[in-house]
């Protein structure tokens, strides 16, 4: 009997790990939320923001089809605006070389896939810090050439006949240099914001004086692994908690919200899904 129940529970166990690692990583779902900004005006009452982060192409098996069906679902919620939260391939800070060939190999490959993204008011992107291992220049020329408009420490003001809204997109929080002021410095008090920042703790260096309605951040992965009772052990940054890797983040001083992701650097996740996220702004 014990003879028999072995095999049998490491074909379970096997089973198990090829679900996690090779199913699991790539079975993305739509996430949609609903963000009370205040001051929203009725002409943006509904705007509608797609979300896609860490993309970290080649991170799973069929990365190509991986992006591809992250734009089809991000083009499928008939978005005012999508945005691309950092990340776009993998890398090592102390691997310079490897992460260079990583960046060379993968960005070419997602070009035709992004260049497919389609928004009333077009695509933004920021930068991530896997970015900066490879080249930010370089990673900025790339998403310009498929048709997204990069912000670092700045904005774009976003119009409905005189109802305004801003969305400011900051740099990396742990390799670049992130403007306090949300890369909105220069917008009236007045004017309801949205701020990007790949790394969630990007809240965090906003001064109190900085207007932001709504920031949405990346980065975590949503720990990739989350455990009963545990939560998520691994998180890289300083607001989330083990019981927070992803979603509304309340130890943060302006509302934020954390997203899975699109990919991963290891092909793992255990009740994590990856997702591509639809925010619905409402006023507050």
């Amino acid at each position: 009997m014990i003879a028999v129940a072995l095999p049998a529970a490491a074909l379970v166990l096997l089973a198990a790990l090829v679900y996690i690692v090779l199913v699991t990583p790539i079975a993305l779902r739509v996430t949609r939320i609903e963000a009370p900004v205040a001051d929203l005006a009725t002409a943006l009452e509904g705007y509608t923001i797609a979300v896609l982060s860490d993309l970290h192409y080649g991170g799973t098996i069929a990365p190509s089809r991986l992006i591809a069906h992250a734009v089809h679902l991000a083009n499928d919620a008939s978005p005012d605006l999508t945005v691309i939260l950092g990340d776009y391939a993998l890398s090592h800070t102390k691997l310079r070389a490897l992460s260079h060939r990583l960046y060379e190999w993968a960005l070419p490959r997602m070009t035709a896939a992004l260049q497919q993204l389609r928004a009333r008011d077009g695509v933004i992107a920021i930068l991530g810090n896997h970015d900066y291992d490879y080249d930010p220049a370089k990673v900025v020329a790339w998403l310009e050439s498929t048709g997204a408009r990069v912000l670092v420490n700045d904005c774009i003001v976003v119009e409905r006949g005189d109802a305004k809204l801003g969305i400011g997109g900051v740099d990396d929080w742990t390799h670049g240099r992130l403007d306090p002021d949300g890369g909105c410095s220069a917008l009236a008090s007045d004017i309801p914001r949205v701020i990007l920042s790949h790394n969630p703790d990007g809240a965090l260096e906003l001064t109190p004086s900085a207007r932001a309605d709504l920031v949405l951040a990346g980065h975590t992965h949503g720990g990739q692994i989350v455990l009963p009772f545990i939560g998520a052990p691994s998180r890289h940054c300083t607001v989330c908690d083990a019981s927070s890797a992803s979603g509304w983040i309340t130890r943060s001083p302006v509302p934020l919200y954390v997203t899975t992701g699109v990919g991963v650097v290891l092909p793992l996740r255990i009740s994590c899904p990856a997702e591509v996220l639809v925010v619905r702004l409402v006023r507050a």
